[in-house]
This record gives C-alpha cells, sequence and structure tokens, in this order.
C-alpha cells in the first residue's frame, strides 16, 4: 500500500510538471517586435508604409506617455486617438531619403483581434537612391522590442531590424 501512494504522487508529481513548466515559459516570456512595410509606388511617387504591431503594447506606451486611457479598438477609443498617435509616431519613426528629412501624413489604423495596423504615405519622392529610417517605436516601453522594417524599393527588397540600442538604419538602392 505504502507503494501505491508513493506511486500515485510520482504520477501526479511528473503529471502536474510536464504540464505547468511549460506553460509558465510561456507566460513568462513575451515577443516584442513591430513589423513596418515600406513600398514605393513609382507611379504614384509615394512612399506607402504599413507598420504592424500587438494593440495592447501600443495602448500601454500611449496610455503611459500620455496619461490617458485610450482604450484602442474598442467603443470607448477616446476621440483624441488618432491626434495622440500621430504625434507619437513624429517622435519616434522618420525617415530621410536621399540624406533629406521626409514627412509623412497619417492615412489611418485598423485593428484585427490583437493586431494594430497603421497606414503612413509620404508623396512627392521623385526617386530614391538611399534611404534613412529610425525607428523607437515602443522601446521606450519594452527594452527587447525589435522594429523590423521590409522594404521593397525600385523592385529591391531589404530589410532591417531596430532596437532600442540602434533605432537607425541606412540602406542604398
Amino acid at each position: 500500500m505504502l507503494h501505491t501512494i508513493k506511486s500515485n504522487k510520482l504520477k501526479r508529481f511528473l503529471l502536474l510538471t510536464i504540464i505547468v513548466i511549460p506553460l509558465l515559459s510561456f507566460g513568462l516570456h513575451k515577443e516584442y517586435y513591430s513589423l513596418t512595410k515600406i513600398d514605393y509606388n513609382k507611379e504614384e511617387k509615394a512612399l506607402q508604409i504599413t507598420m504592424r504591431l500587438f494593440t495592447n503594447d501600443m495602448e500601454y506606451t500611449l496610455n503611459k506617455l500620455f496619461e490617458k486611457s485610450l482604450e484602442l479598438g474598442t467603443t470607448r477609443e477616446i476621440d483624441d486617438t488618432n491626434k495622440l498617435l500621430e504625434i507619437y509616431l513624429n517622435q519616434k519613426f522618420s525617415i530621410h531619403i536621399n540624406g533629406k528629412s521626409t514627412s509623412y501624413k497619417f492615412i489611418g489604423k485598423e485593428f484585427d483581434k490583437d493586431l494594430m495596423y497603421i497606414y503612413l504615405e509620404s508623396t512627392t519622392i521623385e526617386n530614391i537612391s538611399q534611404i534613412s529610417i529610425q525607428n523607437a517605436i515602443l522601446t521606450e516601453s519594452f527594452s527587447e522590442q525589435e522594429n523590423i522594417i521590409k522594404l521593397n524599393i525600385n523592385s529591391q527588397r531589404k530589410s532591417l531590424i531596430l532596437t532600442k540600442e540602434n533605432d537607425k538604419g541606412l540602406l542604398k538602392f
């Protein structure tokens, strides 16, 4: 009987270990990244920019920065959200084309489950021989944040990974 009790305890311990340890390891580690796609439309002379990031990460960062509860993607989202988002983007994301600062226009945002998509556009761009990008989005909140940039310019595909320690990159085309 003592052998059966020890055996049952051992089985419960092993079962608990097999179930709990993997759950804890997933719960304790979170990935922090965003993906920004930049496409140059030569006919329209425009850079079309799409950012994809986790809504809760952006909401956390904006709430902390502006000391407001934005409630992104809900019916309770505040009216000033787009304005605050534009301010934040202008502080954390910049583009220089051929050595000159390039402005962009906020087109809009949308949500899909836990993801947020931000759309930007820069127009009147005649040609691109080099592009410099700074992307420090979310790095003030998450030190392990990686901002992945994928570019399609002049039919050439290139990419960058920018971090808190290295938030700028330069590519030539």
